[in-house]
């Protein structure tokens, strides 16, 4: 999910309310908080305890609750690590540290320091695109040594570890976090679910294009939502991460779109053409309806 914010920076809890109670609605079955699409280095601990107590005390028992727990150091992580325990989270999601880069064995050290410590279960989090990536033999070792760590959210786009752990390690959670690669990895089985930053926004063409990959990748249905996928992430992909997430979520009513700076012109007109070709696809990307904000 997005981390709804007032223009000012602060956490705007009745949007993440209204938001967390769309993609219940939806059907989504749980959620994560505080990823690359929450925008994690923006957050601080006051921030993610306040949203994951809402989260849980809005979706109650019915969802499951995931907590991004990125930092810099082993020290921040362990801050945030304690925070998504006592905050009731069902398990964290553990990026590498971020901004400078690591050697393998600086990142399994890093992974082997925050496990020790967890009472939930851990998912590494491979972010190549904002931290040191995890190889896929990295991967698999920490999670067949260490027993708190299940499994892996792969953001990377690839499929290399996620065949690696379906061959060697048939028992991890193997969790597609790039949306791109999640209908490959249907095809070939090699996925136990998806966190996903499209389904944010667009939770019944997630779940529909899920449940049609699963049944016959090859079919008509399939087909068709991957290629309504395909272009909605090419739209995407032209504007900063999760930019293009909090344009169409004040499409859809759920929360205003605030960005960590001014919008250039050139960026003012992307969003213009990003929402006008939205309102033009919505049948196709089955995002019909939506909740309106209330007027200024």
């Amino acid at each position: 999910m997005t981390i709804p914010r007032s223009p000012q920076g602060q956490l705007d809890i009745s949007a993440l309310q209204k938001h967390l109670l769309f993609l219940a609605d939806k059907g989504v079955s749980g959620v994560a908080l505080n990823g690359a699409t929450g925008e994690y280095c923006l957050t601080t601990e006051a921030d993610l305890s306040q949203a994951l107590r809402t989260a849980r005390e809005t979706l109650g028992a019915r969802a499951t609750l995931l907590a991004g727990i990125g930092g810099a150091n082993d020290l921040q992580s362990l801050q945030l690590l304690a925070i998504a325990e006592r905050e009731r989270s069902d398990g964290v999601l553990l990026p590498m540290p971020h901004y400078f880069p690591y050697a393998q064995e600086d990142l399994s050290t890093f992974v082997t320091s925050v496990a020790a410590r967890a009472s939930i279960p851990v998912l590494l989090y491979n972010l190549p695109s904002f931290a040191s990536p995890l190889e896929p033999v990295t991967s698999l070792k920490l999670i067949r040594e260490l027993k708190q760590v299940v499994g892996i959210k792969d953001s990377s786009g690839q499929l290399d570890t996620v065949r690696l752990l379906t061959a060697e390690l048939p028992s991890a959670n193997r969790i597609i976090g790039n949306d791109d690669a999640l209908y490959e990895a249907l095809k070939e089985d090699l996925c136990d679910g998806v966190v996903s930053g499209v389904a944010c926004v667009l939770p019944e063409l997630m779940l529909a294009l899920y449940r049609a990959a699963e049944a016959n990748p090859v079919g008509a249905e399939a087909l068709r939502l991957r290629d309504s996928l395909t272009r909605f992430i090419a739209w995407l992909n032209r504007f900063p991460v999760p930019w293009g997430i909090k344009i169409i979520a004040e499409e859809r009513g759920l929360a205003t779109a605030v960005f960590p700076m001014p919008l250039s012109s050139r960026r003012a007109e992307d969003q213009r053409l990003f929402s006008e070709w939205f309102s033009q696809n919505r049948s196709a990307l089955l995002a019909d309806d939506s909740i309106y904000l209330p007027a200024n």
